[in-house]
Order: structure tokens, then C-alpha cells, then sequence
């Protein structure tokens, strides 16, 4: 990750029997040698970055209550951007807002700098621009950044995402978290938190298991489908409270070499991620 520089620095000071003058003099240019080696070396190790490291496909999240149509209310926020290294950016995303899910394509500019810092700016279809800012691993695998344009979502990563996938790349265990909460599409307020932790596992043909526990037997639970740019469609039967269980549908991203699939709900009265992590 990137790190910066102490903004300042403090010497403690301890009491010491006096010196003649030359063994003072000596001590003080040992004491500033090692501080500026200390500096130097602290310095050597600051992260830097290759601006082109960023050029690829991520896939993102982004989470947390906006105000920017007045009062606060959660949001979840998937998609996948491409960077081209020339300073472009195109891609598609899925929002969950006021218990609506709406998709647009995007495209817009980015910088990156030596510095591991990045940001960008989206343009949707109906001509909305959106701010972006975050700082970028020095390997150009992971993004963590936010929404700069007041009151936007403060919770957002990316991972990096191949440029294409197929059914085979989803194959295997994974643990499962869906988190966030329900809406009321009527008045758009929160009407009550969810979360589903469980074991999922992909047959890499298109069929979902699902156990709530790594020892509980796992039974068929839904499907998948694979579609253009590693986007995933996946519908399954979870947990919805209580004892019951329901069909939920996720909209998400293979990433992180089909190791991570990270998305949101697209039910109606929702705004929840889900994520899931290779066993």
C-alpha cells in the first residue's frame, strides 16, 4: 500500500553525563549522521508507482450513504472500468439507490501519479458527471478511493479483473457475504439491515450450492451465467430471516484471477453487496 512521509519528526531527548567539547561536537555529528541515514532510509522506502501500472480492467464497489439528493440514504454501487494508459476510461456500472437499481454506461479521463495517487471523472448516459479519487498498490492490482463530489459514498476498492472471462474461470468454494440493507421503494428509507454469511460453491458450468457452514452439506441453490466482461448474473436461494429462504439475484464482477466476485443485489427494496472469496 502507499505510505507517506512522517509530517514531523521528534527526537527524545535523554539526560546525559556532560562531555568535553570535542566528544560533544563528535556526538552531535553522529547524532545528525543517523538522523538523516534514519531519514533517508524512511524516504527510500516511500511507495512510488508506474502511472501505466493502472492500464487494464478492475472491478469496483462502492458503499455508504450519500446526501447528494438530500437526505442520507444508503447506496451500493457495482461495476468494471477499463483504463486504456492514455488517460481514458471506460466501463459500466450497477447502483442500488432508494430501492432502485439502475445501470448506465460510462466513460470519462483519469490520472495517476508517481505518487500512487489516482482519480477520474464519469460521465453517465444522460450526461451526469461523477468524481473520483483513491490511491492505487504499488503492484496496480487493487484501488481503494472514494466519491469526491460532496456528500458522495465514502467506502470504495477495486480489484484488478481480466479482460475476459468464461464459465470455467468461476469454479469452486467460496465464502460468501451479503451485507447491507432493505429498502422501502415507496418512501426509499431504510426499512431493516441485512446479512447472509455461507459457503458457495461453482461448478463452473453454471450451477450454484449453498451451505450456511463449512459442515453443513451444501444443496443446489441456483445458477450463474457468464457475460461479457466478466460480468456475472447469479441467482440463488439464501437465507432471508429467520427460517425461510428466498431467490436473490446479484449483478457482480469476476476479479483477482476468478479468486474474488464482488457485486450488489438488483432485487428491488435492496442496497446490499456481495462478495466472495475463494476457500
Amino acid at each position: 500500500m502507499c505510505q507517506m512521509l512522517p509530517s514531523r519528526w521528534a527526537i527524545d531527548a535523554v539526560r546525559v553525563p556532560p562531555l568535553s567539547a570535542p566528544a560533544s561536537k563528535r556526538g552531535v555529528k553522529g547524532l545528525l549522521y543517523s538522523f538523516l541515514v534514519s531519514a533517508a532510509a524512511i524516504a527510500g522506502h516511500a511507495a512510488t508507482c508506474d502511472p501505466q501500472a493502472i492500464q487494464g480492467a478492475y472491478g469496483f464497489l462502492l458503499t455508504g450513504e450519500t446526501t447528494i439528493s438530500g437526505a442520507a440514504k444508503p447506496v451500493a454501487s457495482a461495476g468494471r472500468l477499463a483504463f486504456d494508459g492514455s488517460g481514458n476510461v471506460t466501463g459500466a456500472a450497477s447502483t442500488a439507490f432508494t430501492g432502485l437499481v439502475l445501470g448506465n454506461p460510462v466513460m470519462g479521463k483519469y490520472e495517476a501519479g508517481t505518487d500512487c495517487s489516482v482519480s477520474w471523472s464519469l460521465q453517465d448516459d444522460s450526461g451526469n458527471w461523477q468524481h473520483f479519487a483513491g490511491s492505487i498498490t504499488e503492484d496496480g492490482k487493487r484501488i481503494s478511493f472514494r466519491q469526491t463530489d460532496p456528500g458522495g459514498a465514502p467506502n470504495g476498492s477495486m480489484v484488478r479483473s481480466a479482460g475476459d472471462c468464461t464459465a470455467a474461470n468461476f469454479k469452486g468454494r467460496y465464502s460468501l457475504n451479503a451485507s447491507g440493507n432493505s429498502i422501502d421503494v415507496d418512501s426509499g428509507r431504510t426499512s431493516g439491515p441485512v446479512s447472509v454469511t455461507g459457503i458457495v460453491e461453482a461448478d463452473g458450468a453454471g450451477t450454484l450450492l449453498f451451505s450456511p457452514d463449512p459442515v453443513s452439506d451444501a444443496v443446489e441453490a441456483g445458477t450463474f451465467e457468464l457475460e461479457d466482461g466478466c460480468w456475472v448474473h447469479l441467482s440463488m436461494e439464501l437465507p432471508a430471516g429467520g427460517d425461510e429462504m428466498a431467490m436473490q439475484n446479484f449483478r457482480a464482477v469476476l476479479v483477482n484471477e476468478g479468486k474474488e466476485l464482488i457485486g450488489i443485489q438488483i432485487d428491488p427494496g435492496t442496497a446490499v453487496t456481495l462478495r466472495l472469496s475463494a476457500r
